[in-house]
């Protein structure tokens, strides 16, 4: 199960990522990517995630493709 949880300074919004990505969660978390771009910046927290899934990949792979800037851990992906 994943939690989405967005959070927004104004200008970038960080969508914090909390349990396992799945094809189930992959829909839900796109919704949300969507909404979230059209208000500006957006990165992603990934540092309490426990699993990720092939198509949870697949779309985080997508994101980054297209600007998003993945937080990992210390450091971020940009």
């Amino acid at each position: 199960m994943l939690t989405i949880e967005p959070l927004s300074d104004g200008r970038t919004t960080t969508l914090v990522l909390t349990g396992t990505l799945t094809a189930h969660d992959v829909p839900e978390l796109e919704r949300c990517w969507k909404n979230a771009r059209r208000q500006g910046g957006l990165q992603v927290d990934l540092c309490e995630v426990k699993a990720i899934d092939d198509a949870g990949k697949n779309l985080l792979a997508r994101m980054f493709a297209e600007g998003v800037c993945l937080e990992v851990g210390a450091h971020p992906l940009v």
